[in-house]
């Protein structure tokens, strides 16, 4: 969950007497401030992969079997072609 500006505040005035600016800086980097900087987890991305894996795989079959098909149609065309000479 994202830190807002008012917790931001009151977290860092409370770090800095005890770690100093630049470490409390530090520190505080790593809790995002809007939603949009929130680290992925490996699992949610693992989950993500495997989703996108899937779709590509069931894509390439749909495309493999497309692409036969055109090839059985055009080889039946080509030979219609070569029995009418």
């Amino acid at each position: 969950m994202a830190l807002d500006a008012r917790h931001r505040t009151s977290i860092y005035g409370k770090l800095v007497p005890l770690l100093g600016d630049d470490d409390t800086n530090a520190l505080m980097t790593e809790f995002p401030s809007v939603e949009a900087d929130e680290l992925v987890t490996k699992d949610f991305l693992r989950a993500e992969l495997a989703e996108l894996r899937g779709a590509m795989s069931d894509l390439q079959t749909s495309l493999t079997i497309r692409m036969s098909g055109m090839f059985a149609a055009s080889t039946a065309i080509l030979g219609l072609l070569i029995s009418l000479r």
